[in-house]
Protein backbone atom coordinates (compact mmCIF):
# COMPACT_ATOMS: atom_id res chain seq x y z
CA UNK A 1 0.00 0.00 0.00
CA UNK A 2 1.28 3.53 -0.86
CA UNK A 3 0.21 6.39 1.38
CA UNK A 4 0.63 10.08 0.48
CA UNK A 5 1.11 12.27 3.56
CA UNK A 6 0.43 16.00 3.44
CA UNK A 7 1.82 18.00 6.36
CA UNK A 8 -0.15 21.18 6.86
CA UNK A 9 1.20 24.08 8.86
CA UNK A 10 -1.50 26.39 9.94
CA UNK A 11 -0.67 29.70 11.40
CA UNK A 12 -3.20 31.77 13.00
CA UNK A 13 -2.32 35.36 13.58
CA UNK A 14 -4.40 37.09 16.01
CA UNK A 15 -4.27 40.79 15.38
CA UNK A 16 -6.17 41.41 18.48
CA UNK A 17 -5.91 39.15 21.50
CA UNK A 18 -9.41 39.70 22.48
CA UNK A 19 -12.23 37.43 21.70
CA UNK A 20 -13.61 39.85 19.16
CA UNK A 21 -10.50 39.90 17.03
CA UNK A 22 -10.95 41.90 13.89
CA UNK A 23 -8.59 39.94 11.62
CA UNK A 24 -7.75 36.23 11.41
CA UNK A 25 -5.09 34.96 8.91
CA UNK A 26 -4.74 31.27 7.99
CA UNK A 27 -1.67 29.89 6.14
CA UNK A 28 -1.32 26.37 4.72
CA UNK A 29 2.18 25.19 3.74
CA UNK A 30 3.04 21.76 2.13
CA UNK A 31 6.04 20.64 4.10
CA UNK A 32 6.51 17.19 2.31
CA UNK A 33 4.87 14.95 -0.40
CA UNK A 34 6.09 11.36 0.21
CA UNK A 35 5.27 7.92 -1.37
CA UNK A 36 5.56 5.27 1.29
CA UNK A 37 5.66 1.74 -0.39
CA UNK A 38 5.25 -1.30 1.84
CA UNK A 39 4.32 -3.79 -1.00
CA UNK A 40 6.90 -6.25 -2.35
CA UNK A 41 7.22 -6.92 -6.08
CA UNK A 42 5.15 -9.95 -7.13
CA UNK A 43 6.01 -12.47 -9.87
CA UNK A 44 3.06 -14.27 -11.47
CA UNK A 45 2.84 -16.89 -14.22
CA UNK A 46 0.80 -15.85 -17.26
CA UNK A 47 1.23 -18.84 -19.58
CA UNK A 48 3.43 -21.77 -20.65
CA UNK A 49 3.98 -22.83 -24.25
CA UNK A 50 5.85 -25.81 -25.70
CA UNK A 51 6.94 -26.46 -29.29
CA UNK A 52 5.93 -30.14 -28.90
CA UNK A 53 2.54 -29.42 -30.42
CA UNK A 54 -0.23 -31.86 -29.56
CA UNK A 55 1.72 -33.20 -26.59
CA UNK A 56 2.48 -29.98 -24.71
CA UNK A 57 2.82 -31.76 -21.36
CA UNK A 58 5.95 -33.56 -22.67
CA UNK A 59 9.24 -32.29 -24.03
CA UNK A 60 12.76 -33.42 -24.78
CA UNK A 61 16.00 -31.52 -25.32
CA UNK A 62 14.97 -30.44 -28.83
CA UNK A 63 11.89 -28.53 -27.73
CA UNK A 64 11.60 -24.90 -26.71
CA UNK A 65 9.55 -24.12 -23.59
CA UNK A 66 8.48 -20.54 -22.93
CA UNK A 67 7.21 -19.28 -19.58
CA UNK A 68 5.58 -15.88 -19.79
CA UNK A 69 5.62 -14.18 -16.38
CA UNK A 70 4.41 -10.85 -15.06
CA UNK A 71 6.07 -8.68 -12.44
CA UNK A 72 3.60 -6.47 -10.57
CA UNK A 73 5.29 -3.41 -9.02
CA UNK A 74 4.70 0.36 -9.41
CA UNK A 75 8.18 1.28 -8.29
CA UNK A 76 10.24 -1.42 -10.00
CA UNK A 77 12.69 0.93 -11.63
CA UNK A 78 15.21 -0.69 -14.01
CA UNK A 79 15.53 -4.09 -12.31
CA UNK A 80 14.82 -7.14 -14.51
CA UNK A 81 14.76 -10.92 -14.22
CA UNK A 82 18.28 -12.27 -14.77
CA UNK A 83 19.52 -15.73 -15.73
CA UNK A 84 21.41 -16.09 -12.46
CA UNK A 85 18.21 -15.44 -10.50
CA UNK A 86 16.32 -18.23 -12.30
CA UNK A 87 16.81 -21.78 -11.02
CA UNK A 88 15.79 -24.72 -13.23
CA UNK A 89 14.80 -27.98 -11.55
CA UNK A 90 13.96 -31.35 -13.10
CA UNK A 91 12.73 -34.24 -10.99
CA UNK A 92 13.20 -32.04 -7.92
CA UNK A 93 16.92 -31.50 -8.57
CA UNK A 94 18.59 -28.30 -9.67
CA UNK A 95 20.18 -28.76 -13.11
CA UNK A 96 22.73 -26.76 -15.06
CA UNK A 97 22.83 -28.43 -18.47
CA UNK A 98 20.34 -26.33 -20.44
CA UNK A 99 20.04 -23.13 -22.45
CA UNK A 100 18.08 -20.11 -21.22
CA UNK A 101 17.27 -16.66 -22.55
CA UNK A 102 15.10 -14.02 -20.89
CA UNK A 103 13.43 -11.23 -22.83
CA UNK A 104 11.33 -8.33 -21.58
CA UNK A 105 8.21 -8.18 -23.74
CA UNK A 106 6.60 -5.00 -22.39
CA UNK A 107 6.66 -2.64 -19.43
CA UNK A 108 4.36 0.07 -18.07
CA UNK A 109 3.85 1.92 -14.79
CA UNK A 110 2.23 -1.06 -13.08
CA UNK A 111 3.89 -4.21 -14.47
CA UNK A 112 6.50 -5.78 -16.69
CA UNK A 113 6.18 -8.96 -18.75
CA UNK A 114 9.06 -11.36 -19.47
CA UNK A 115 9.47 -14.51 -21.60
CA UNK A 116 11.71 -17.20 -20.12
CA UNK A 117 12.95 -19.41 -23.01
CA UNK A 118 14.28 -22.87 -22.09
CA UNK A 119 15.75 -25.55 -24.37
CA UNK A 120 18.40 -28.32 -24.38
CA UNK A 121 16.93 -29.79 -21.19
CA UNK A 122 18.78 -33.11 -21.06
CA UNK A 123 17.47 -34.50 -17.75
CA UNK A 124 14.29 -36.50 -17.13
CA UNK A 125 11.37 -35.61 -14.86
CA UNK A 126 8.92 -32.80 -14.03
CA UNK A 127 10.17 -29.32 -14.96
CA UNK A 128 10.05 -26.60 -12.31
CA UNK A 129 11.27 -23.01 -12.52
CA UNK A 130 12.22 -21.10 -9.38
CA UNK A 131 12.79 -17.36 -9.10
CA UNK A 132 14.98 -16.75 -6.06
CA UNK A 133 14.17 -14.21 -3.35
CA UNK A 134 15.13 -10.75 -4.54
CA UNK A 135 14.82 -11.54 -8.24
CA UNK A 136 13.14 -8.12 -8.45
CA UNK A 137 14.10 -5.29 -6.05
CA UNK A 138 12.02 -2.11 -6.20
CA UNK A 139 13.17 1.48 -5.72
CA UNK A 140 12.48 1.28 -2.00
CA UNK A 141 14.66 -1.80 -1.57
CA UNK A 142 11.82 -4.26 -1.15
CA UNK A 143 12.57 -7.72 -2.60
CA UNK A 144 10.27 -10.17 -4.33
CA UNK A 145 9.65 -13.44 -2.49
CA UNK A 146 10.93 -16.78 -3.80
CA UNK A 147 8.54 -18.07 -6.46
CA UNK A 148 8.40 -21.75 -7.54
CA UNK A 149 6.43 -22.62 -10.70
CA UNK A 150 5.54 -26.24 -11.46
CA UNK A 151 5.15 -26.37 -15.25
CA UNK A 152 3.61 -29.89 -15.18
CA UNK A 153 5.77 -30.63 -18.24
CA UNK A 154 7.54 -34.00 -18.21
CA UNK A 155 11.04 -33.77 -19.64
CA UNK A 156 11.77 -37.11 -21.31
CA UNK A 157 14.96 -37.85 -23.25
CA UNK A 158 14.69 -41.65 -23.09
CA UNK A 159 13.97 -43.34 -26.43
CA UNK A 160 11.06 -45.79 -26.46
CA UNK A 161 11.81 -49.50 -26.63
CA UNK A 162 9.91 -52.67 -27.48
CA UNK A 163 10.23 -56.28 -28.52
CA UNK A 164 8.36 -58.34 -31.09
CA UNK A 165 6.53 -61.58 -30.33
CA UNK A 166 5.16 -63.81 -33.12
CA UNK A 167 1.90 -65.60 -32.38
CA UNK A 168 0.39 -68.14 -34.80
CA UNK A 169 -3.30 -67.46 -35.32
CA UNK A 170 -4.29 -70.09 -37.90
CA UNK A 171 -4.39 -70.37 -41.68
CA UNK A 172 -0.65 -69.77 -41.78
CA UNK A 173 -0.98 -66.22 -40.50
CA UNK A 174 1.06 -64.58 -37.77
CA UNK A 175 -0.02 -62.01 -35.23
CA UNK A 176 2.86 -59.63 -34.50
CA UNK A 177 2.78 -58.24 -30.96
CA UNK A 178 5.13 -55.44 -29.92
CA UNK A 179 5.32 -54.87 -26.17
CA UNK A 180 6.49 -51.34 -25.38
CA UNK A 181 8.24 -49.80 -22.42
CA UNK A 182 6.14 -46.62 -22.41
CA UNK A 183 3.10 -45.10 -24.12
CA UNK A 184 3.70 -44.03 -27.72
CA UNK A 185 1.97 -42.09 -30.48
CA UNK A 186 -0.15 -43.76 -33.14
CA UNK A 187 1.71 -45.96 -35.64
CA UNK A 188 0.27 -46.16 -39.14
CA UNK A 189 -0.89 -49.65 -40.04
CA UNK A 190 -0.76 -51.01 -36.47
CA UNK A 191 -3.37 -51.31 -33.73
CA UNK A 192 -2.45 -49.61 -30.47
CA UNK A 193 -3.88 -50.77 -27.13
CA UNK A 194 -5.87 -48.49 -24.84
CA UNK A 195 -2.86 -47.91 -22.60
CA UNK A 196 -0.79 -47.26 -25.76
CA UNK A 197 1.89 -49.76 -24.77
CA UNK A 198 1.04 -52.73 -27.04
CA UNK A 199 1.09 -52.76 -30.85
CA UNK A 200 -0.54 -55.59 -32.84
CA UNK A 201 -0.79 -56.52 -36.50
CA UNK A 202 -1.51 -59.57 -38.66
CA UNK A 203 0.80 -60.92 -41.39
CA UNK A 204 0.11 -63.42 -44.16
CA UNK A 205 3.71 -63.69 -45.37
CA UNK A 206 7.22 -63.35 -44.03
CA UNK A 207 8.90 -59.97 -44.20
CA UNK A 208 11.41 -57.74 -42.50
CA UNK A 209 11.53 -54.01 -41.93
CA UNK A 210 12.24 -51.51 -39.19
CA UNK A 211 9.24 -49.86 -37.60
CA UNK A 212 9.70 -46.35 -36.23
CA UNK A 213 7.98 -45.63 -32.93
CA UNK A 214 7.70 -42.19 -31.33
CA UNK A 215 6.82 -41.43 -27.71
CA UNK A 216 4.90 -38.43 -26.40
CA UNK A 217 8.10 -36.37 -25.99
CA UNK A 218 9.00 -37.04 -29.66
CA UNK A 219 11.86 -39.40 -28.91
CA UNK A 220 12.03 -42.05 -31.62
CA UNK A 221 13.58 -45.47 -32.15
CA UNK A 222 13.23 -48.41 -34.52
CA UNK A 223 11.96 -51.89 -33.77
CA UNK A 224 12.88 -54.78 -36.03
CA UNK A 225 9.75 -56.40 -37.45
CA UNK A 226 11.06 -59.80 -38.50
CA UNK A 227 8.14 -62.07 -39.39
CA UNK A 228 9.58 -65.51 -40.15
CA UNK A 229 6.84 -68.05 -39.35
CA UNK A 230 4.02 -67.05 -41.75
CA UNK A 231 2.98 -69.59 -44.38
CA UNK A 232 -0.29 -68.15 -45.73
CA UNK A 233 1.66 -66.69 -48.66
CA UNK A 234 5.20 -67.88 -49.39
CA UNK A 235 7.35 -65.87 -51.80
CA UNK A 236 10.85 -66.92 -52.84
CA UNK A 237 13.17 -65.28 -55.36
CA UNK A 238 16.69 -65.92 -56.58
CA UNK A 239 19.40 -64.43 -58.77
CA UNK A 240 22.02 -66.26 -60.80
CA UNK A 241 25.33 -65.56 -62.41
CA UNK A 242 27.61 -68.14 -63.97
CA UNK A 243 30.52 -67.50 -61.60
CA UNK A 244 28.55 -68.09 -58.39
CA UNK A 245 25.26 -69.84 -59.14
CA UNK A 246 21.90 -69.23 -57.47
CA UNK A 247 21.53 -66.81 -54.55
CA UNK A 248 18.15 -66.82 -52.81
CA UNK A 249 15.89 -64.39 -50.99
CA UNK A 250 12.65 -65.03 -49.12
CA UNK A 251 10.76 -61.69 -48.97
CA UNK A 252 12.35 -61.23 -45.59
CA UNK A 253 14.93 -58.56 -46.34
CA UNK A 254 17.14 -61.21 -47.96
CA UNK A 255 19.29 -59.94 -50.82
CA UNK A 256 19.53 -62.17 -53.87
CA UNK A 257 23.05 -61.86 -55.26
CA UNK A 258 24.63 -60.72 -52.00
CA UNK A 259 27.18 -63.52 -51.78
CA UNK A 260 28.21 -63.16 -55.42
CA UNK A 261 28.60 -59.38 -55.11
CA UNK A 262 30.79 -59.75 -52.04
CA UNK A 263 32.93 -62.25 -53.92
CA UNK A 264 33.34 -59.91 -56.89
CA UNK A 265 31.39 -56.66 -57.27
CA UNK A 266 31.70 -56.88 -61.08
CA UNK A 267 29.49 -59.97 -61.24
CA UNK A 268 26.11 -59.20 -62.79
CA UNK A 269 22.68 -60.71 -62.34
CA UNK A 270 22.23 -62.82 -65.46
CA UNK A 271 18.95 -64.44 -64.43
CA UNK A 272 16.17 -63.86 -61.90
CA UNK A 273 13.66 -66.43 -60.67
CA UNK A 274 10.41 -65.92 -58.72
CA UNK A 275 8.11 -68.37 -56.98
CA UNK A 276 4.99 -67.84 -54.89
CA UNK A 277 2.39 -70.13 -53.45
CA UNK A 278 -0.25 -70.27 -50.77
CA UNK A 279 -3.45 -68.29 -50.53
CA UNK A 280 -2.98 -66.46 -53.86
CA UNK A 281 -3.75 -67.10 -57.52
CA UNK A 282 -1.06 -68.13 -60.01
CA UNK A 283 -1.10 -64.68 -61.59
CA UNK A 284 -1.08 -62.74 -58.31
CA UNK A 285 2.51 -61.49 -58.78
CA UNK A 286 3.45 -60.31 -62.26
CA UNK A 287 7.01 -59.52 -63.40
CA UNK A 288 9.05 -58.39 -66.37
CA UNK A 289 12.68 -57.33 -66.85
CA UNK A 290 15.00 -55.62 -69.32
CA UNK A 291 17.87 -57.82 -70.48
CA UNK A 292 21.06 -56.26 -71.81
CA UNK A 293 23.23 -58.82 -73.65
CA UNK A 294 26.04 -59.22 -76.15
CA UNK A 295 23.86 -60.08 -79.14
CA UNK A 296 21.88 -56.84 -79.23
CA UNK A 297 18.41 -55.97 -80.45
CA UNK A 298 16.62 -58.30 -82.83
CA UNK A 299 18.55 -61.18 -81.27
CA UNK A 300 18.32 -63.36 -78.17
CA UNK A 301 20.27 -65.60 -75.85
CA UNK A 302 19.50 -69.01 -74.44
CA UNK A 303 19.88 -70.02 -70.78
CA UNK A 304 22.56 -72.64 -70.10
CA UNK A 305 20.52 -74.07 -67.23
CA UNK A 306 16.98 -74.17 -68.57
CA UNK A 307 17.25 -73.76 -72.32
CA UNK A 308 14.81 -70.85 -72.09
CA UNK A 309 15.17 -68.14 -74.70
CA UNK A 310 15.52 -64.53 -73.57
CA UNK A 311 15.44 -61.41 -75.72
CA UNK A 312 17.57 -58.31 -75.73
CA UNK A 313 15.27 -55.71 -74.15
CA UNK A 314 12.06 -56.32 -72.23
CA UNK A 315 11.07 -59.88 -71.38
CA UNK A 316 8.45 -60.98 -72.20
CA UNK A 317 7.84 -57.50 -73.74
CA UNK A 318 7.37 -53.89 -72.67
CA UNK A 319 3.63 -54.45 -72.11
CA UNK A 320 3.40 -58.10 -71.07
CA UNK A 321 4.16 -59.86 -67.80
CA UNK A 322 5.35 -63.26 -66.61
CA UNK A 323 3.39 -65.09 -63.90
CA UNK A 324 3.29 -68.58 -62.44
CA UNK A 325 0.98 -69.41 -65.36
CA UNK A 326 3.72 -68.68 -67.93
CA UNK A 327 5.43 -71.33 -70.01
CA UNK A 328 8.98 -70.35 -68.95
CA UNK A 329 8.87 -71.95 -65.47
CA UNK A 330 11.98 -73.76 -64.27
CA UNK A 331 12.60 -76.11 -61.34
CA UNK A 332 14.96 -75.09 -58.54
CA UNK A 333 15.20 -77.14 -55.35
CA UNK A 334 12.01 -79.00 -56.30
CA UNK A 335 9.96 -75.79 -56.60
CA UNK A 336 8.71 -74.14 -59.78
CA UNK A 337 9.97 -70.62 -60.60
CA UNK A 338 9.40 -67.94 -63.23
CA UNK A 339 12.70 -67.26 -65.04
CA UNK A 340 13.82 -63.87 -66.37
CA UNK A 341 17.04 -63.67 -68.38
CA UNK A 342 19.37 -66.63 -68.43
CA UNK A 343 22.75 -67.88 -67.26
CA UNK A 344 25.88 -67.90 -69.40
CA UNK A 345 25.56 -64.49 -71.01
CA UNK A 346 29.00 -63.45 -69.64
CA UNK A 347 30.67 -66.77 -70.43
CA UNK A 348 33.38 -66.50 -73.08
CA UNK A 349 32.29 -68.43 -76.21
CA UNK A 350 28.61 -68.50 -75.24
CA UNK A 351 26.45 -68.35 -78.39
CA UNK A 352 23.15 -66.69 -79.17
CA UNK A 353 19.99 -68.78 -79.32
CA UNK A 354 20.79 -69.82 -82.90
CA UNK A 355 24.28 -71.03 -81.96
CA UNK A 356 26.09 -68.07 -83.51
CA UNK A 357 28.05 -64.98 -82.41
CA UNK A 358 30.05 -66.34 -79.43
CA UNK A 359 30.98 -63.89 -76.67
CA UNK A 360 34.56 -62.83 -77.58
CA UNK A 361 37.69 -63.45 -75.53
CA UNK A 362 38.29 -59.71 -75.04
CA UNK A 363 35.17 -59.53 -72.86
CA UNK A 364 36.68 -61.87 -70.30
CA UNK A 365 36.40 -60.60 -66.72
CA UNK A 366 34.40 -57.48 -67.59
CA UNK A 367 30.90 -58.88 -66.94
CA UNK A 368 29.10 -56.41 -69.16
CA UNK A 369 25.78 -58.22 -69.51
CA UNK A 370 22.72 -59.11 -67.50
CA UNK A 371 19.39 -57.78 -66.25
CA UNK A 372 19.30 -53.99 -65.94
CA UNK A 373 15.70 -53.28 -64.93
CA UNK A 374 12.92 -54.99 -63.00
CA UNK A 375 9.23 -54.19 -62.88
CA UNK A 376 6.66 -55.93 -60.67
CA UNK A 377 2.97 -55.51 -59.93
CA UNK A 378 0.10 -57.36 -58.27
CA UNK A 379 -3.12 -58.57 -59.81
CA UNK A 380 -4.96 -57.38 -56.72
CA UNK A 381 -3.54 -54.29 -54.99
CA UNK A 382 -6.40 -53.77 -52.54
CA UNK A 383 -4.43 -55.08 -49.55
CA UNK A 384 -0.79 -55.72 -50.54
CA UNK A 385 1.95 -53.71 -52.20
CA UNK A 386 5.10 -55.12 -53.79
CA UNK A 387 8.36 -53.21 -53.31
CA UNK A 388 11.69 -53.90 -55.06
CA UNK A 389 15.18 -52.42 -55.25
CA UNK A 390 18.40 -53.08 -57.18
CA UNK A 391 22.08 -52.60 -56.37
CA UNK A 392 24.37 -51.41 -59.20
CA UNK A 393 28.15 -51.74 -59.10
CA UNK A 394 29.75 -48.29 -58.88
CA UNK A 395 26.42 -46.70 -57.92
CA UNK A 396 25.05 -48.58 -54.89
CA UNK A 397 21.41 -49.16 -54.13
CA UNK A 398 19.10 -47.04 -56.24
CA UNK A 399 15.73 -45.68 -55.16
CA UNK A 400 13.21 -48.44 -54.38
CA UNK A 401 10.17 -48.76 -56.61
CA UNK A 402 6.81 -50.43 -56.18
CA UNK A 403 3.53 -51.51 -57.75
CA UNK A 404 4.30 -51.39 -61.48
CA UNK A 405 7.00 -48.69 -61.51
CA UNK A 406 10.23 -49.69 -63.25
CA UNK A 407 13.37 -49.93 -61.11
CA UNK A 408 16.38 -49.16 -63.36
CA UNK A 409 19.63 -47.20 -63.26
CA UNK A 410 20.50 -47.40 -66.97
CA UNK A 411 19.39 -49.92 -69.58
CA UNK A 412 23.05 -50.68 -70.44
CA UNK A 413 24.09 -50.98 -66.78
CA UNK A 414 22.99 -54.39 -65.39
CA UNK A 415 22.57 -54.73 -61.64
CA UNK A 416 24.38 -57.06 -59.28
CA UNK A 417 21.89 -57.65 -56.44
CA UNK A 418 18.16 -57.47 -55.88
CA UNK A 419 15.59 -57.54 -53.11
CA UNK A 420 11.81 -57.41 -52.94
CA UNK A 421 9.03 -57.61 -50.40
CA UNK A 422 5.32 -58.31 -50.44
CA UNK A 423 3.91 -56.10 -47.70
CA UNK A 424 0.50 -54.88 -46.51
CA UNK A 425 -0.21 -51.62 -48.31
CA UNK A 426 -0.81 -49.73 -45.08
CA UNK A 427 2.75 -50.56 -43.99
CA UNK A 428 4.46 -49.99 -47.31
CA UNK A 429 5.96 -46.64 -46.33
CA UNK A 430 7.77 -48.14 -43.31
CA UNK A 431 9.65 -50.48 -45.64
CA UNK A 432 10.28 -47.83 -48.30
CA UNK A 433 11.69 -45.47 -45.67
CA UNK A 434 14.11 -48.16 -44.50
CA UNK A 435 15.31 -49.06 -48.00
CA UNK A 436 15.54 -45.39 -48.95
CA UNK A 437 18.24 -44.94 -46.31
CA UNK A 438 20.45 -47.38 -48.23
CA UNK A 439 20.30 -45.44 -51.51
CA UNK A 440 23.83 -44.77 -52.77
CA UNK A 441 25.35 -47.25 -50.31
CA UNK A 442 26.38 -50.89 -50.49
CA UNK A 443 24.76 -51.86 -47.20
CA UNK A 444 24.01 -55.56 -47.01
Amino acid sequence: MVKKILLVFIVFIMIESCVNAKYIFQYELDVADLDIDRTKPVIELISISNTNKGYENYANKTHNIILRVKVIEKNMGTDTIENAETVIKVNGQEIHDYKISINMIEKNEKEAIFDINLTNLTSNGILEVKFIEGTIVDKGGLKSDEKLINTNIIIDNIVPSGNLIQEKIGDGKIKGIVQLGEPIRDVEGWNLSENRQILTNEFSNNLYYKLQIIDYAQNSSEIEIDISEATNIVVTYASHNSEYGWSFGHSNYDIAGKEAFKKNSKYKTEALAFSYKGNVSNDFIQVRAYNYNYWGEENAGICDLSGNKYNFGYNPSNNLWYTMNSDNLITINNDRYIELGGSGVNTIGHNDWKGNNPVPEENRGNYYYGISSINMKLKDESYFSIVYQILVDGVGWIEPKSDGNECVYRKNKPFSAFRMALIPKKEKQHLVNMWQKDVGSYNM
